[in-house]
């Protein structure tokens, strides 16, 4: 019986892949909660967010600890911790770390801080959930060692485009209400 795939080196790139799969998922199901066609879901939507978004940041932790102890290419908790430190391909594992902090502290404002924050500034600070994912796919791009195979492709493209297709969907009803908005404003001035 082979069970290769519970060693250590493919534990960091089924955690790696699985972290991906999350994070893409909560940021779905968080713009999907701002949609208008997703209304009676929104609950749903929003225990969807917030579960999938810790259960990546669990699963990040996990992938980082394996870095620890990988026989292959170890990592010391500095190079981990300490953006662009790696001496395994510096820049893009930096793009990994930063990626981490930048999920950390939307997950942590959101849950912890946004009372204390107040509505406005923690809606910025959310916002860097999109920079954070795309420094996600970039580290999982360039760095992963599946990368060039078709599944890992189809999986990085299929999660990029959702998440395109609903920023995209969000800021055209965004535009939508905003533009309705201004003539209800015209038609109430009107005499």
């Amino acid at each position: 019986m082979n069970i290769d795939w519970l060693s250590t080196w493919s534990l960091i790139r089924i955690s790696g892949f699985l972290a991906y799969f999350l994070f893409t998922l909560s940021i779905a199901a968080g713009l999907m909660n701002r949609l208008s066609l997703f209304k009676k879901q929104k609950p749903l939507m929003l225990e969807l967010h917030k579960l999938s978004g810790w259960i990546g940041m669990l699963t990040v932790v996990f992938h980082a600890t394996l870095l620890l102890v990988d026989s292959y290419m170890p990592y010391t908790i500095f190079e981990i911790l300490i953006p662009f430190s790696s001496e395994n391909d510096p820049f893009f594992s930096g793009l990994g770390t930063i990626s981490f902090y930048f999920f950390l502290v939307t997950l942590g404002t959101s849950d912890f801080f946004i009372k204390a924050l107040g509505r406005t500034l923690w809606k910025k600070i959310h916002f860097l959930v999109i920079p954070a994912w795309i420094l996600m796919v970039l580290h999982g791009i360039i760095i992963g060692t599946d990368s060039a195979q078709p599944w890992a492709a189809f999986i990085y493209g299929s999660g990029t485009v959702l998440v395109i297709m609903l920023l995209v969907f969000r800021y055209v009803e965004g535009l939508l209400e905003s533009t309705g908005n201004n003539k209800r404003k015209i038609v109430k001035k009107t005499p």
